[in-house]
């Protein structure tokens, strides 16, 4: 596992082609454009890879968006440049077909949350998951980060906006699930309604129940940021 250069581009261009190859429901993975993984490759964020003798297999890319529009800082409500300037978008993770299952996804996202920490590269992180991608939900979860809106995004399509503060989490007040609210992961309309009405509401648990899958909403008592 690596940190990439300008010299993979094209190694990450081929691997998201494949993942796009065989997609059968192609709501869930809203490409990057080139332009966004030369930034990444060039300094404006970082892409984690992984490889097998000399095939890139996977990789895990993320942006700095800073002054960018497509800042998702600005979904919650940031304004000021030094917010901004702080915000780290998780963006594509692909894994090829014949290499899923053994956590690439999760691994490769902790290795790149680890490097970026440690260059103290950004505080505010974010992640756009379309419901029912439960791969990259857990992933998201995986890493204590929670769930602030869900919205229309990427050509009308339904994403949940991931989100945490890196220096001073948000942390779920309550130590019992009974504390939270379940709703099922396909009632988009009672989810958007609950967290468009309660500012204080994200999403932290992601459950089986009766073979339906849905999410644990419940309130914190501090601002996103």
């Amino acid at each position: 596992m690596t940190v990439l250069g300008r010299d993979d581009l094209q190694h990450v261009l081929q691997v998201q082609q494949k993942v796009l190859n065989d997609l059968e429901d192609f709501s869930l993975y809203y490409p990057s454009s080139e332009q966004i993984f030369e930034d990444s490759l060039g300094g404006s964020g970082i892409i984690i890879g992984a490889w097998v003798d000399d095939q890139l297999i996977a990789f895990r890319s993320i942006w700095y968006p800073r002054s960018h529009p497509e800042n998702l800082g600005l979904e919650i409500g940031m304004q000021h440049a030094d917010h901004l300037d702080q915000v780290a978008h998780l963006e594509r993770s692909c894994v090829i077909p014949e290499y899923r299952g053994n956590r690439l996804q999760s691994l490769m996202t902790r290795y790149a949350i680890d490097i970026a920490n440690q260059n103290n590269s950004f505080r505010y992180l974010f992640s756009t998951v379309a419901p029912m991608n439960y791969p990259s939900m857990k992933d998201k979860l995986g890493v204590n980060m929670v769930i602030v809106q869900l919205k229309k995004k990427y050509e009308d399509y339904y994403r949940y906006i991931f989100y945490q503060d890196i220096l001073n989490p948000i942390i779920s007040p309550v130590q019992s699930d009974d504390s939270h609210i379940f709703v099922d992961v396909e009632d988009i309309a009672s989810q958007m309604q609950l967290l468009e009405t309660n500012d204080d509401v994200h999403g932290y648990i992601l459950q089986k129940n009766n073979e339906i899958m849905q999410i644990g909403y419940a309130k914190t008592n501090r601002p996103l940021f």
